[in-house]
């Protein structure tokens, strides 16, 4: 049976787009007739393809025929729309994408992969993303006479890309004088290892999932992004992998000197707050319960209703969202972070563990005359030494940064902790230990003699102590009130503690370098919940790649 295979492949013509009967009877497969794999779905734009064809009614099943068309609204398609990489078996996502192509189209094998233009040849014979690295890097290494460097990439041109010869030979010649001459390898298919920063830039923050490399091709001195003119290789811009660009420009941003000014700004604020706040207690309410002049212990109920009013009103939790939020959100307004995350996305610096898979330079081609249309340095020279530990943003970048819009949307973590406490087997969680915000207030409290008589007998009585802080003092008061001034220097002195507290986790939060600004959201319970960069249209197709 071997024997008889490799003669009906010997004499089949190079160029018979399908196989007679006698090659199916032989189980040989023609490219026309590979049917999509679930990875298929994930590669260069096929995803956004795909549900464009499903939505019109085009795709192609393995029969020649096309599927009926399925609603833009559809709750199965959307899931498959917002998917960002292919999903891990067994995952609710990957259940859901196994259950809309099997609904809608019986099974992955019933549709065809080529005939839909979602790989090998294409329904056009036209070559993707990858075959185009392939043809490039081919003809590339010819002209530098070493042929053989990548020969992967050579027999796939030689199987089928033969008619592209003479526009493959003049793109190659104009990136030599881009990139010089040392030997090219093909690096773009397949996917990358993420860094773990990347799954989770930030505790409780889901980062991004698309392990797509940046590098498309690599030599010894450059780590080449390609990108074809007029050609589309945008990814779908999810969340999580903003996000995890967002978080990466920040470690690079805080070893700045304008990101310790931002960060400076908003400890600041934090310090403000909090002295506003024990000014405010001895201005108003507590002003309020001193000038009480029955002094017997009780408060007049208009006094009461004031003092107990303004306490509610005073959260930390209102406090901090009116000059904090503003400050974070500042830095969309720096030039120099603008650079880093800018930087970030065009290179996958922090994204991937693997050296390779990091972008030095980003190139674009036109497939219709081989000119290079656009050559932007990322690194400093656009080289692979400008990946190193302290990486250095190209002027071309720098350029680009001042044309960026960023827009950030910050939310409290689930325990809000500006106005909510969790008490809870006193220090048997990480919030004791003064790390957070909501660290700092408890131990403050916990450590106060006042304050501990009255937590215990709480405590006894729950399993879990829920509470918000400015009641909390509230009631505190009420029950040594009778203490009269002494009562007043209590509240003050407590508020004072805290605020010390603070202080001291911030200091050493300034002394964590490159993790600064991670440090302030974890210390403060906050998480950035979406961000978007606008303004950068000549690289935003090598930024989402």
């Amino acid at each position: 049976m071997g024997r008889l295979q490799n003669a009906v492949q010997q004499l089949k013509s190079k160029n018979q787009p399908i196989l007679d009967n006698t090659d199916r009877s032989l189980g040989l497969v023609s490219l026309s007739e590979a049917t999509m794999k679930p990875d298929d779905f994930f590669k260069r734009t096929n995803q956004k393809d795909f549900v464009t064809k499903a939505v019109s009614g085009e795709i192609i099943g393995t029969n020649g025929k096309k599927f009926p068309p399925i609603k833009g609204t559809d709750e199965l398609l959307i899931k498959f729309k917002e998917l960002d990489g292919e999903p891990d078996r067994g995952s609710s996502e990957r259940v859901a994408m196994d259950k809309f192509i099997k609904t809608y189209f019986g099974g992955y094998s019933k549709i065809e992969k080529a005939a839909n233009g979602f790989g090998g040849t294409g329904g056009s014979g036209k070559p993707t993303g990858a075959d185009w690295e392939d043809i490039i890097t081919h003809h590339y290494n010819i002209l530098i006479e070493k042929p053989n460097h990548d020969p992967e990439a050579t027999k796939k041109v030689l199987d089928k890309w033969g008619d592209y010869d003479e526009i493959g030979k003049t793109i190659a010649e104009n990136f030599i004088p881009e990139i010089g001459k040392s030997g090219m390898t093909q690096y773009g298919r397949g996917k990358s290892s993420l860094s773990s920063f990347w799954k989770t830039p930030s505790p409780g923050v889901t980062g991004g999932t698309n392990a797509t490399p940046k590098t498309d091709m690599y030599t010894s001195d450059y780590h080449i992004s390609l990108k074809k003119k007029g050609g589309s290789q945008l990814a779908s811009g999810a969340t999580g992998e903003t996000l995890s660009t967002f978080y990466a420009a920040l470690q690079h941003f805080s070893t700045d000197k304008n990101g310790l000014t931002v960060i400076d700004e908003v400890m600041k604020a934090i310090q403000d707050n909090f002295t506003k706040l024990q000014t405010d207690y001895s201005k108003t309410g507590l002003e309020v319960v001193s000038k009480d002049k029955k002094k017997q212990g009780k408060l007049s109920s208009k006094d009461k209703v004031a003092f107990e009013k303004y306490i509610a009103t005073e959260d930390f939790h209102k406090a901090f969202n009116a000059t904090l939020i503003p400050k974070l959100d500042s830095i969309k307004d720096a030039t120099i972070f603008k650079e880093w995350l800018i930087f970030e996305a065009m290179s996958g610096f922090s994204k991937f563990e693997g050296e390779k898979s990091k972008s030095s330079v980003c190139m674009e081609f036109s497939a219709e005359n081989g000119s290079v249309t656009k050559f932007i340095e990322v690194t400093s020279d656009g080289k692979t030494g400008g990946l190193s530990d302290s990486p250095k943003v190209s002027g071309m970048v720098k350029k680009v940064a001042k044309k960026a819009k960023i827009y950030a949307a910050w939310k409290s973590s689930g325990k809000n902790p500006y106005s909510t406490l969790r008490i809870s087997g006193y220090g048997e969680d990480r919030d004791y230990d003064g790390t957070t915000l909501m660290g700092c207030i408890r131990k403050t409290i916990e450590e106060d003699k006042i304050s501990q008589a009255f937590l215990k007998e709480d405590v006894q009585q729950l399993d879990e102590f829920w509470f918000k802080l400015p009641r909390w003092i509230t009631t505190t008061f009420n029950k040594i009130k009778g203490m009269g001034k002494d009562a007043i220097k209590w509240v003050t002195n407590l508020i004072a503690k805290i605020m010390k507290a603070v202080a001291k986790a911030l200091a050493a939060i300034k002394k964590m370098g490159a993790k600064m600004f991670q440090g302030l959201f974890n210390f403060l319970g906050v998480t950035l919940e979406d961000t978007k960069i606008t303004g950068v249209s000549d690289i935003q197709g090598f930024m989402d790649k």
